[in-house]
């Protein structure tokens, strides 16, 4: 009977650790299914960060696009409003000559024509009279020039 209970025992513990084994290996079945599902998961997100980031590379090369794009629209805007302001000078210069050039015209019209302005007329120059300076006088021994030295008497 002593066998019988050591077999049984034997068994059972045969049986007990057969069925931890069992479980140990159900336990590590699960985690090596759980590891592989984690692995997809994880490759499935690296796969979606990949994209994201190209996508992402994409969105900031068109933002860097259009805001180029932006900046020339502004830079060509600015040009046609300092161009707007030139041409509208211009066309107040232009009003104002236009303004003189009609003054003048009416200027014109209304000064008499050549015909209505009399003739010229010659000018007949005047006689000049000239009339000569009187001789000099002769200068004589009493009365000695001016200014020259007289020898000492």
């Amino acid at each position: 009977m002593k066998t019988i209970i050591v077999t049984i025992i034997a068994f059972g513990a045969a049986g007990a650790s057969g069925f931890y084994a069992w479980q140990q290996k159900q336990e590590r079945d699960r985690a090596v299914s759980e590891l592989a599902t984690a692995r997809a998961t994880l490759t499935r997100a690296n796969d979606e960060l990949r994209k994201a980031r190209e996508s992402l590379t994409k969105v900031v090369q068109e933002l860097q696009q259009q805001q180029a794009a932006a900046e020339k629209m502004r830079s060509e805007r600015d040009s046609a409003a300092v161009f707007l302001i030139q041409e509208k000078a211009y066309g107040e210069r232009l009003r104002a000559e236009l303004s003189l050039a009609q003054q003048q015209l009416a200027f014109a019209r209304a000064r008499p024509s050549p015909a209505q302005i009399a003739p010229p007329t010659v000018v007949q120059p005047r006689p000049m009279v000239i009339r000569a300076l009187p001789a000099p006088r002769p200068q004589s021994a009493a009365s000695p020039a001016i200014g020259v030295g007289r020898p000492a008497q």
